[in-house]
């Protein structure tokens, strides 16, 4: 569409003005200069033209194109790129990825009108250039995750469809008893996703299965890697059975090559899965090889010997919590001090009575009571003290809180409206203790928070710290006003006519304190500018709060240690684990070795020698410590042995570690394709589900939208060259013409 359009440099009636004036001045000159009618005639002609001429160029006409274009609508195609297409379930049918072969031949003239893009998928969608790169080698596939992220992807462009080629057999969870589908069409019939149809499509025609044998597999197995002398944990599994409806099968738990518990797990479906516990402690510190076996002629080799190991940590890691309401500061602190599995965490509240209960417990009339005594803290290494109000605490319990801390305790005292509000800590045997005088106002509003440079310095903040722009602002303050000669203000809060401290710690004795000065410190677990560990750093903060206040092993020994050590307990075939080791001297001015031997002793006998090489970890709290590391391979599953000496001024040391290394889990099940999830997932998105004999019904029953883009463009036409030319024309004939005439 082309359109002559306007923009004058002068609005219309001050043109017209101007060229009335413009006629009237060529006129009256005429009149007066020339007194040849026919000269004056053809003067004025001229004249006139060239003005008509100008006039046009200052009206600027400009040509507007309209260029419409059509956009092809964009065509998911989805490929389960895992080992289950490959499976020949059925031996008188080709394997499902055939299937999705000839379905991808058939696709070109229906899909003509379409920008076709393909994807493989398992775990998540990749794209792939050609449907020769699909290699159907994936691990287990997740459907509806996959078939989400896609969607995602696309986001904000013209996709039309998807078209899913998949067997329908999600693994999203495997131990779960109920069909796939519904936990694979729940997510896609929901929000903005229901927007873009799912087609999907039988790859394999219905037959009658033959009878399965029997089996039996660990679905899933779940232990702690670390559990404390003396305290009681869990080893839970997941047993899948097939086949054994009706049927009973003994799962043992074996404990250095000698059977500790055995259970009997009951099946009442042809295919179910059941879970099992058993119960663990230990007590005596080191680590422990366990062996979890189903003893029946049906387990497979993993269900029938399943590794692990659990290394017991000497006691002393024990933290007693205190508070007086179930508020979000214990409910966020309490999460925080539980994700460390390094400490063990005995929490009171205060019940509805007045009691003070282990929230353990619960409230029962038999709930043990707070026991603040010297006897019941020496097995305590942190006391944190919520917002509770002083006279809780008789003089006796405040008496032997100052001996913990003046024995080498840690002790952490939380603001809010009752404790540090309040004269009462001031006045009893906590007040030399005190990094601030108390009482501290409470107060609400916004308080921005600022570490300062002693606490970037401090190992309770550390390296992870030093670059946070700014945190979350807290929403109350305990307004301290002095804080005693020995302590370190950490963090601050910018106030007027001084900064107000917000998190204060001092020494006493062999003890530590430290003062939070707020019951919101909670708003750190929301993301600050500048973090980038995996953990928030409200949950980073209490790690290394309590590696500070806690005493370390080494320090109270004071001996020679040599500690071995992997990142995980379990690692599956292929990976490469590697195994570090931490060198600890009596003396810190002695020399480590420039290296250290490495022994790993394999399942099948076999012992092969590494050597451990210097290096420095960065742990997850940032911290950086100074070892060895080496990285290994594993050559067949089981459990492995290695062992590390070192010898350093005389001193001999050794260090073992333990792993095991399982098969990775498999996508070959043995199984038909799902086809109520395949329906299920079609349906929930708004699409449609073809077997084989409708496989080209799909084009019939997408209905697209053309989808059209207009692009406008503006060409100017007052600088043409001939319009430009006509006006240089019309002025030069007429100069030539006076000239000619012999006229000014």
């Amino acid at each position: 569409m082309n359109d002559l359009v306007f923009h004058p440099i002068w609005s219309i009636p001050w043109l017209i003005a101007a060229a009335a004036f413009a006629l009237a001045l060529i006129f009256w000159s005429l009149r007066r200069g020339v007194r040849s009618r026919g000269r004056a005639v053809t003067l004025g002609l001229l004249r006139t033209l060239a003005l008509a001429v100008l006039l046009l160029m200052l009206a600027q006409p400009q040509l507007r194109r309209e260029e419409i274009t059509t956009l092809r609508p964009q065509l998911a195609v989805l490929v389960d790129n895992t080992q289950s297409m490959t499976e020949r379930v059925d031996a008188a049918q080709p394997t499902r990825a055939t299937r999705a072969a000839e379905w991808m031949k058939a696709l070109a003239p229906q899909a003509k009108d379409f920008d076709v893009r393909l994807f493989g998928f398992d775990a998540a969608p990749s794209e792939e250039p050609a449907w020769e790169s699909l290699k159907f080698d994936g691990g287990q596939s997740r459907i509806s995750a996959s078939v989400a992220r896609l969607k995602e992807h696309f986001r904000g462009q013209p996709l039309a469809a998807i078209l899913l080629l998949s067997d329908g057999l999600d693994r999203a969870d495997a131990s779960h008893a109920e069909s796939a589908a519904d936990a694979t069409a729940a997510p896609l019939a929901s929000g903005t996703e229901a927007a873009i149809p799912v087609f999907t499509f039988e790859l394999e025609t219905p037959f009658a299965p033959k009878p399965k044998p029997k089996k039996v597999s660990l679905a899933n197995l779940d232990y702690p890697p670390r559990i404390v002398i003396g305290w009681d944990t869990e080893v839970r599994a997941a047993i899948a059975a097939r086949g054994l409806n009706g049927q009973t099968v003994h799962v043992e738990l074996w404990r250095e090559g000698v059977k500790a518990a055995d259970t009997a797990v009951a099946f009442n479906q042809d295919e179910q899965t059941r879970q099992v516990a058993f119960p663990v402690s230990q007590s005596s510190p080191g680590a422990v090889h366990y062996e979890l076996r189903v003893a029946d002629p049906a387990a497979d080799a993993d269900a029938k010997k399943s590794p692990f190991v659990i290394e017991a940590m000497e006691p002393g890691n024990r933290i007693l919590y205190i508070q007086n309401t179930l508020g979000f500061d214990f409910k966020f602190l309490r999460k925080a001090i539980l994700g460390d599995r390094n400490l063990q965490l005995a929490a009171f509240v205060r019940w509805a009575d007045g009691r003070l209960v282990n929230i353990a417990a619960g409230g029962g009339a038999q709930a043990p009571a707070l026991d603040l005594s010297p006897q019941a803290l020496a097995g305590t290494a942190v006391v944190i003290l919520g917002d509770i109000a002083p006279d809780s605490f008789t003089p006796e319990q405040c008496q032997a809180l100052a001996a913990f801390v003046d024995h080498g305790g840690g002790l952490v005292l939380l603001g809010g409206p009752h404790s540090l509000a309040a004269p009462g800590f001031a006045t009893s045997a906590l007040a030399p203790l005190l990094p601030v005088k108390l009482p501290a106002e409470y107060r609400e509003g916004n308080f921005p928070m600022k570490i300062t440079d002693t606490g970037l310095h401090h190992p309770v903040f550390g390296s992870l710290f030093t670059s946070i722009g700014d945190f979350p602002p807290l929403l109350t303050l305990n307004a301290a006003t002095t804080v005693a000669p020995t302590a370190e203000v950490l963090v601050e809060t910018p106030a007027s006519p001084r900064p107000a401290p917000a998190i204060v710690s001092m020494r006493h004795g062999q003890g530590r304190v430290i003062v939070i000065l707020s019951d919101t410190l909670w708003r750190w677990r929301l993301a600050a500018k500048g973090w980038s560990s995996e953990r928030s750093p409200y949950d980073t903060f209490w790690t290394q709060l309590m590696d500070w206040l806690i005493p370390k092993e080494q320090q109270k020994e004071n001996s020679n240690r040599l500690e071995l050590f992997t990142e995980r307990a379990q690692y599956l075939s292929g990976e490469q684990p590697e195994i570090r080791a931490i060198l600890r001297t009596r003396d810190p001015a002695a020399q480590p070795p420039a290296t250290l031997p490495l022994q790993l002793r394999t399942p099948d006998g076999k012992t092969f020698d590494y050597t451990l090489k210097p290096a420095q970890f960065t742990g997850r709290d940032g911290k950086k410590v100074n070892g060895f590391r080496a990285t290994v391979e594993p050559n067949v599953p089981g459990l492995f042995r290695a062992k590390a000496t070192a010898t350093v001024a005389g001193a001999a040391m050794e260090g073992e570690t333990r792993f095991t290394v399982a098969e990775p889990p498999t996508e070959l099940t043995g199984k038909p394709i799902d086809r109520n999830a395949l329906k299920k997932i079609a349906q929930g998105s708004g699409g449609q589900y073809y077997d084989r004999a409708h496989w080209t019904q799909w084009r019939r029953d997408l209905h697209v939208t053309e989808t059209h883009t207009s692009k406008i463009e503006l060409n100017d036409r007052w600088n043409h060259p001939a319009l430009i030319a006509l006006l240089l024309l019309l002025l030069a004939a007429d100069w030539t013409a006076r000239k000619a005439w012999n006229l000014p």
